[in-house]
C-alpha cells in the first residue's frame, strides 16, 4: 500500500523522489529549507504562509548558515524582478487571503532569475497543475489530498545538497 500511495504521489507530482514524514506541512517545509535552500534566497510575500517560509529561512540562516541572504518582495512585484538568485520560494495558493500565482508564472520568474523553485504545495496539491515546473514541494495529506492530517511529504527530483547535522531534519533520516 505505501509503494503504491508513494508512486502515485511521484506521478502526481511530476518527481522522482518522495520523502515521506510524520509531520504538517510545516514541518515538510522546514526540511525543504534546511536541506534544499542554499544562497541568495527571493521569497514571494502574499500572506500569513509566506510570511512562515520567511521565518524558517531566517532560523535556517541562522542555525546552518547555508542561506547567505533572504529578500522578501511582495508578489504584486513579480514582473519587476530581474537579479539572479539561488532559490525562489513561494506560495502559488495563499488561503489567508484567496491569493492564487499560476506555478508556470513562478517558473518564469525562476527563469528569469536563474534560480531553483521551491513551493509550498499545501494548498495547491491535487487542485492545481504544473508542480512538476519546481525543483522541491512540501505538502501534508490534508487539504487538497483529501487524506487525514499527520503525513507530510516533499517532493523533489535532485537530491538536496546541504548536509543537515541533525537527526529530526535531515530528509535522509
Amino acid at each position: 500500500v505505501e509503494d503504491n500511495v508513494l508512486n502515485r504521489l511521484k506521478k502526481f507530482t511530476g518527481h522522482r523522489n518522495i520523502a515521506r514524514m510524520q509531520g504538517s506541512a510545516s514541518f515538510a517545509l522546514e526540511v525543504i529549507i534546511n536541506n534544499f535552500i542554499y544562497g541568495k534566497v527571493l521569497i514571494i510575500k502574499t500572506g500569513i504562509y509566506s510570511d512562515r517560509l520567511l521565518s524558517m529561512s531566517i532560523a535556517s540562516k541562522v542555525n546552518f548558515k547555508k542561506i547567505k541572504k533572504i529578500d522578501y518582495i511582495d508578489y504584486k512585484n513579480i514582473s519587476n524582478i530581474s537579479k539572479s538568485y539561488d532559490w525562489v520560494m513561494g506560495c502559488p495558493v495563499e488561503t489567508s487571503v484567496g491569493l492564487k500565482i499560476p506555478i508556470s508564472k513562478l517558473n518564469k520568474l525562476k527563469k528569469r532569475c536563474k534560480a531553483k523553485l521551491a513551493l509550498d504545495a499545501t494548498a495547491s496539491i491535487g487542485l492545481e497543475e504544473n508542480h512538476e515546473l519546481c525543483d522541491v514541494l512540501g505538502f501534508s495529506s490534508c487539504k487538497g489530498l483529501f487524506g487525514l492530517t499527520g503525513a507530510c511529504f516533499v517532493a523533489f527530483s535532485t537530491n538536496p545538497k546541504n548536509e543537515i547535522n541533525s537527526f529530526y531534519l535531515n530528509i535522509f533520516h
